[in-house]
């Protein structure tokens, strides 16, 4: 009876809690990049976190029927910053072979590197979910006439950074001294 009486009191204790793990994020906090943005361009989307890091919308110019986005991204300090796979995939959005006829420049801002390129054509908007095994939607829209500026700015220690502007071709080639600015302004 003692030895029952022992064990029914053993079990009536509720099992110890473990003790909380602390939770690391994969990525270690990096602190944003800041620059300046062009007047006439209005801000569209902002965040702290996640690839997408602030969106601008630039306005059309001339005959021109919509608007141009600029996009500020950040895919990490990882693998996913890496500049080839991004902009493999930016180029992929183009008719041709975007990646050989593109304009491209580097120069210096503060200690930090950055690499642009230019490419005009029909540019190709994917629309629905990517199926499994496809590296491309089944729907996209197609808009002729496009131009996209891309620049990525390599840093010490914050990553790469990645500033993406596209839309009609009036509306790009109008705000290329802009973008030019912006970059030059990044800190």
């Amino acid at each position: 009876m003692i030895v029952t009486l022992c064990a029914l009191a053993a079990c009536s204790d509720p099992p110890a809690e473990p003790a909380p793990v602390a939770q690391r994020s994969a990525e270690p906090a990096v602190q944003p990049l800041e620059w300046t943005v062009p007047g006439a361009w209005s801000l569209s989307e902002s965040s702290t976190t996640g690839p997408r890091r602030a969106g601008y919308k630039v306005p059309k110019l001339g005959d021109d029927k919509e608007d141009g986005e600029l996009l500020v991204l950040f895919f990490g300090t990882g693998a996913n910053g890496d500049r080839d796979k991004q902009w493999d995939e930016w180029f992929a959005q183009f008719d041709g072979d975007a990646k050989a006829e593109a304009k491209r420049e580097t120069f210096e801002v503060g200690g930090m590197t950055v690499e642009t390129f230019e490419h005009a054509g029909t540019y190709k908007l994917n629309m629905g979910p990517q199926r499994p095994g496809m590296k491309k939607s089944p729907v996209q829209m197609v808009k002729k006439d496009f131009r996209m500026l891309a620049a990525v700015v390599k840093t010490k220690g914050k990553g790469n950074w990645f500033f993406r502007l596209v839309g009609p071709n009036e509306t790009v080639l109008a705000s290329k001294s802009a973008f030019r600015t912006m970059l030059e302004s990044v800190k």
